[in-house]
């Protein structure tokens, strides 16, 4: 049964009076038509504030009136429209804009308390009035974005600086960046966990630990379900907000699995595990796939355990989106390497087949959210974070049709994404979108993840092309992500796999004797360049690297052209390793020995 078209408050409220509009161009060619201005409201199931409004500012029967009379009133769900989101919230949710009927923004704000709206809506329309003539057909195109078209490489230089601004930011006495309100930001930590491994710098994992550590420890982590909360109010991580979001939750899980990894200790990989437990016990749907998030109910979050087990759960919002999903696929196979294959390997597994299926189709490409049928097509957050996942699928597997599926999403986004600069736009061409979805952006983060893929295929497929691909993408980019300080953090992550040695890792296999073991166990390795291809008897890639049949299954690791002796044993990749470190370090004369 499909969900209604607009979701409101669980709790009692009004605000279905008001005449909401989906944003479509005929909803703003009848703002043009009846001369009126439109007010846009940004809403999530999730949010507290939005509910909050919902049941105060838009139950107001006076507002209620006054919006329905003078004003277009548009409604939009966050996670279901990022596009819209991205270029119109005012600093939060619920976001109040308002609009001229091109999709210009007049003035807005977050939560409109009542007493404020009537002011408020009494000041858009004198303003529309006076001045609707000079603006009704203004719609003013985005600033371009400082882009190096000519780069070839990143340079070392401005992972630095990122780093630099991280330390700058860092709050010493309880971890994070700055003061309140704090938001986990995963690709900082990741980044200083990836830093300290590149350089040995131990004030970058100390910052990760101190931060980590006080997130786990905090009343932004619940202890007694499992999951992180969105944010924390205060700088001590003492009052969070209580909704819990599958995007949040699955990168958080990746990090201290990453944590783990890098450092060893044994309480990161069991607050992963319970990051994952929630996940697949509150959000998972029949369907194999997660839903979004948990409602933020304060008051069933501050029971005991013994209290809270009397009461309903907080709702889930079941609808599935993709590029969450794909985030949430490639940590569960990620724990399932290092936490239980057995748990988290087949929901994993599981879920890679439904969003494919679910997801993508042939003739209109890969669609962003599915409620009661897949819709918005063109997201270049889906194809990137999908695009990764499905290559996480083959390292992980090794069966190639993840990697089919890949090449698929990478034709799909160079036909309706790509720009003549060979960068990545957010969305597909839609010249006759209303208002500012007219205008593509080229956003750093999914940027950065598709030239991760490709330097990822680079090394599976030993294909320079795609290696050069990426390397010129990622350092396209560098002069945006500078100017974003700690907001260019996965930008560096990728910008530092780059430059940084390739690990090879090639598991031979045949069909009476698969590689799976060696394959779980080498994939749990964190490295900063590392890649896990499977090359199977009897295929072409197999017969062209000059592999004996025998030992059979059989890893080999590689950096560069240094290898060290094939591994039949998962417990000896570790002496493997330290054999190729040993085979890579220069003697004294600077020589590779």
């Amino acid at each position: 049964m499909a969900e209604p078209t607009f979701r409101f408050s669980p709790r009692p409220n009004r605000a279905h009076e008001i005449h909401w509009q989906e944003w479509t161009p005929a909803t703003f060619e009848k703002a043009r038509s009846e001369d009126k201005p439109v007010l846009l409201s940004i809403s999530a199931v999730w949010c507290h504030w939005c509910h909050t409004m919902d049941e105060t500012t838009y139950s107001d029967a006076q507002i209620i009136a006054r919006i329905n009379s003078d004003f277009i009133p548009v409604r939009i769900d966050n996670d279901q429209r990022p596009d819209i989101n991205q270029r119109y919230n005012m600093g939060g949710w619920p976001t109040t804009a308002f609009l001229t009927p091109s999709g210009e923004v007049i003035t807005g704000g977050t939560f409109v308390a009542p007493e404020q709206m009537g002011p408020l809506l009494d000041q858009v329309m004198q303003y529309w009035q006076e001045h609707k003539n000079e603006i009704r057909d203004q719609l003013a195109a985005p600033a371009g974005i400082n882009l190096n078209v000519q780069a070839t490489a990143p340079n070392p230089e401005s992972v630095t600086k990122i780093m630099d601004a991280i330390r700058q930011q860092f709050d010493r006495a309880y971890g994070g960046l700055g003061v309140a309100p704090k938001f986990p930001q995963v690709d900082v930590w990741d980044l200083a966990l990836l830093f300290f491994t590149a350089t040995g710098d131990g004030w970058a994992a100390g910052m990760a630990v101190r931060t980590l550590d006080a997130m786990a420890g905090s009343a932004l982590f619940d202890a007694v379900a499992g999951g992180f909360f969105r944010y924390s109010t205060t700088r001590e991580w003492t009052i969070p907000h209580f909704e819990k979001m599958l995007e949040e939750n699955a990168q958080l899980a990746r990090l201290y699995m990453h944590a783990y990894q890098v450092l060893g200790d044994e309480t990161y990989r069991q607050i992963a595990d319970q990051v994952l437990s929630w996940a697949n016990k509150f959000l998972l749907n029949m369907n194999g796939l997660w839903g979004g998030s948990q409602d933020a109910d304060e008051e069933y979050y501050r029971l005991p355990q013994e209290e809270r087990d009397k009461r309903k759960a907080p709702f889930v919002d079941p609808v599935v989106h993709t590029n969450w999903n794909a985030q949430m696929i490639s940590a569960q196979l990620l724990a399932a390497a290092l936490i239980n294959p057995t748990v988290y390997s087949p929901i994993a597994l599981t879920a890679l087949e439904a969003l494919w299926d679910r997801m993508w189709d042939d003739e209109t490409g890969l669609h962003h959210y599915e409620n009661a049928s897949a819709e918005l097509p063109g997201l270049l957050t889906d194809v990137a974070h999908f695009l990764n996942a499905c290559i996480d699928g083959y390292e992980f597997t090794g069966d190639t049709v993840y990697l089919d599926r890949a090449r698929t999403l990478i034709a799909y986004a160079d036909t309706v994404l790509k720009s003549d600069a060979n960068t990545y736009y957010d969305q597909a061409d839609t010249p006759s979108a209303p208002g500012r979805l007219q205008h593509r952006q080229q956003p750093v983060n999914e940027n950065a993840l598709m030239a991760k893929a490709f330097l990822r295929l680079g090394a599976i497929l030993d294909d320079e092309a795609w290696t050069t691909r990426g390397r010129s993408l990622i350092a396209m980019f560098a002069p945006v992500a500078e100017e974003q300080g700690v907001f260019g953090a996965l930008w560096a992550i990728v910008a530092d796999r780059a430059q940084a040695p390739l690990l090879t890792a090639t598991v031979a296999e045949s069909h009476h004797r698969p590689g799976s073991a060696l394959r779980q166990a080498i994939y749990g390795l964190f490295d900063r360049n590392r890649i896990v291809r499977t090359w199977r008897v009897g295929t072409e890639e197999f017969a062209q690297s000059g592999y004996p049949e025998i030992p059979m299954p059989a890893l080999y690791l590689c950096q560069g052209q240094t290898c060290a002796a094939p591994v039949t044993d998962p417990q000896g990749i570790l002496e493997a390793l330290q054999q190729l470190n040993a085979q890579a370090m220069p003697t004294p004369d600077g020589n590779n020995p």
